[in-house]
């Protein structure tokens, strides 16, 4: 191996791969990069196993070779060096790979390529080719509601369901969900239950591309992601997702359109009184013209504001978690918001007025403790 490369670009590049090397592993060989040298360019490849990241620099080849070395350290030194051309040569009976820049020089320890883990090859016959600003937008607007809790697997994972109406991704964590749809993908039916981690990454790997390309592997066990020279794969949850169709209300006896900044401020504040812990109540009560939230705790004090809002239906309350409202208005980039339920337990949906997508929505669970609900009473 012989070679040589931009210090920014490999600099770039190896931040990018150290989102895929654990921290730790049973498998030394998991934290290192594949480096492979060929033709115009130097491959990188970071895995471990569950998600992996291949992506490509331009790159002056005089010997092609592939190699693996420490990433976190080939990440830390290449950054810190100047902004100059960087040499990598790998001698064929030593085990060191020598890079230099300017004054700089290293010797960094090796490992034979042949160990490092294969990713498994996509299916191109059933790749998509999607619209990646749309699905940027609804990787944002679904990914926070997925579990964190290794408790319930299958809910780690965001659901991209391809079927009539085009895309639909879905999050649950049993608490709140939210769903996105990119309408006009056409592909047979299927699901794919991609682990959250993989989703955000993908999230920010979209950035102002254009196209992303789906290659889903054999029998759906995993899927790679095609942005520009950079590949995401994604090892895929089994299991079956749960019905989001049944989850959310049909029906709603209260209806009430609120200015999404005035009520995204208010929940803000109601979260400050809402007592302490995971659960910070706070109660939506519909009224003529306006929505009043309050919010108590008995060691912060109470809190009330009232929202201006376009109110339909019966004039009822219902409490529900200031933390997990706050996450989903922080995706909302509606103008207006309309928030509908039936009763103090039912869920809560929330769309948002003025988009194009009807589809997407949000839902969230409600407090069932009934003495939220009631008012306190004056001292």
């Amino acid at each position: 191996m012989d070679l040589t490369v931009d210090q920014a670009n490999l600099t770039r590049t190896t931040r990018l791969t150290s989102r895929a090397t654990p921290t730790r592993s049973t498998l030394p060989v998991l934290q290192t990069v594949r480096l492979e040298a060929q033709n115009g360019g130097l491959i990188l490849t970071a895995t471990d196993l569950e998600i992996g990241v291949t992506t490509a620099i331009a790159a002056n080849v005089a010997t092609s070779g592939t190699i693996c070395v420490p990433a976190r350290l080939l990440g830390e030194y290449i950054s810190q060096l100047p902004s100059e051309p960087v040499h990598l040569t790998l001698k064929p009976e030593g085990h060191r790979l020598r890079l230099s820049c300017g004054r700089f020089v290293a010797n960094l320890a090796t490992q034979d390529a042949t160990e490092f883990p294969a990713l498994p090859a996509g299916d191109e016959a059933r790749a998509l080719t999607l619209d990646a600003s749309r699905l940027r937008q609804a990787v944002a607007r679904v990914a926070f509601a997925a579990a964190r809790d290794e408790a319930r697997p299958v809910l780690t994972a965001v659901l991209f369901d391809f079927g009539p109406e085009g895309l639909t991704l879905a999050a649950a964590d049993g608490f709140r969900l939210a769903r996105a749809r990119l309408s006009g993908v056409v592909a047979d039916p299927h699901q794919l239950l991609v682990p959250v981690r993989a989703v955000t990454e993908l999230g920010r790997l979209l950035g102002d591309a254009e196209t992303v390309r789906l290659i889903p592997t054999a029998e759906n066990r995993g899927v790679h992601f095609v942005i520009g020279g950079t590949t995401l794969f994604a090892r895929l949850l089994e299991g079956h997702f749960p019905d989001i169709e049944r989850v959310i209300p049909q029906e709603s006896k209260t209806t009430v359109t609120v200015e999404t900044a005035a009520f995204r401020q208010a929940v803000r504040v109601a979260g400050l009184f809402g007592g302490s812990g995971d659960s910070r109540p706070v109660v939506l009560e519909a009224a003529s013209g306006f929505l009043h939230l309050r919010a108590r705790g008995d060691q912060t004090g109470d809190a009330e504001a009232d929202v201006s809002a376009e109110v339909a239906g019966d004039p009822q309350a219902i409490a529900v978690n200031t933390r997990l409202l706050a996450d989903l208005l922080d995706v909302v980039d509606s103008a207006r918001l309309r928030l509908s339920w039936s009763s103090a337990q039912t869920p809560i949906v929330l769309r948002e007025l003025d988009r194009e997508e009807s589809a997407d929505l949000f839902v969230a669970m409600p407090l069932s403790d009934p003495s939220l609900i009631r008012r306190p009473v004056a001292a």
